[in-house]
């Protein structure tokens, strides 16, 4: 499914109308929220002359749906760089070309990997350098074989796994810890690998964790066996993965300064 926000109706029925496959369009940014699971990609427009009004909005999208590309779509002006210097957006397509190319941007957008695009983000954060580094391989391992431990990451990355630490704790908040994001991680490729029709056995020895620790890792996230594990929505697992491990390693919240 494809989301559609923009400042008027006229915008946003011209870009439905360039859009391939099933479309919402979101009539308020206050209807978009967390539990917008189906969203695959979302594209938002925004005429110049508010664009700097809609930068906040952006940004709140970014927080609430860190999993989800945006392609922003807005008038060919020079200012524009300045403005998207305060936001991250995964491409940008003028409304003078939205008939020509906005099919083709949102089919490259959601091509990506989910996690190559979370590692993306978390490289151009604000975290520490070596936070960011780490948090980013481990996004990107995650997709073949993932990280079982801070030791490991550390090592990967030539750093200490005490800085690390402190770094994700303090970037945290509270809100997650190393251990349970790499473990989240595990979970996710586990299942993956699961729907692939693998064994439990062969899932285990991919990913080099005993069938007990993966069966610890769910049940400490999500309150589950591996057999319920299985029957999760894996756009669900994703989304989960997203708001409770990631998005605490974006941006700090707005009140984290005061």
């Amino acid at each position: 499914m494809i989301g559609i926000l923009a400042d008027t109706p006229r915008d946003a029925e011209l870009m439905r109308r360039a859009v391939v496959g099933g479309v919402r369009v979101i009539h308020e940014a206050n209807d978009l929220a967390a539990t917008d699971l189906d969203i695959e990609c979302l594209v938002f427009g925004s005429r110049s002359g508010l664009l700097a009004e809609r930068i906040s909005l952006l940004r709140e999208v970014e927080r609430k749906l860190p999993w989800v590309p945006v392609i922003l779509v807005t008038d060919r002006k020079i200012a524009i760089a300045r403005l998207l210097s305060r936001v991250q957006v995964a491409d940008l397509v003028w409304f003078e070309e939205v008939e020509r190319q906005l099919a083709a941007r949102i089919e490259s957008a959601r091509g990506g990997s989910a996690l190559l695009q979370m590692a993306d983000k978390i490289r151009r954060s604000t975290a520490p350098p070596a936070l960011r580094s780490a948090a980013a391989h481990a996004l990107r391992e995650a997709r073949r074989t993932p990280v079982r431990n801070v030791q490991e990451l550390a090592a990967a990355v030539d750093c200490s796994p005490v800085t690390l630490f402190q770094q994700f704790q303090a970037r945290a908040r509270g809100r997650t810890t190393f251990n349970r994001f790499l473990g989240a991680l595990a979970i996710l490729r586990a299942q993956q690998l699961r729907a692939t029709g693998a064994k439990w056995k062969q899932v285990s020895a991919q990913l080099g964790l005993p069938r007990e620790t993966l069966r610890r890792k769910a049940k400490r996230w999500l309150g589950c066996n591996l057999v319920e594990l299985e029957r999760i929505p894996p756009h669900q697992l994703l989304a989960a993965f997203a708001l409770e491990h990631f998005a605490p390693l974006l941006d700090p919240p707005p009140d984290a300064g005061h």
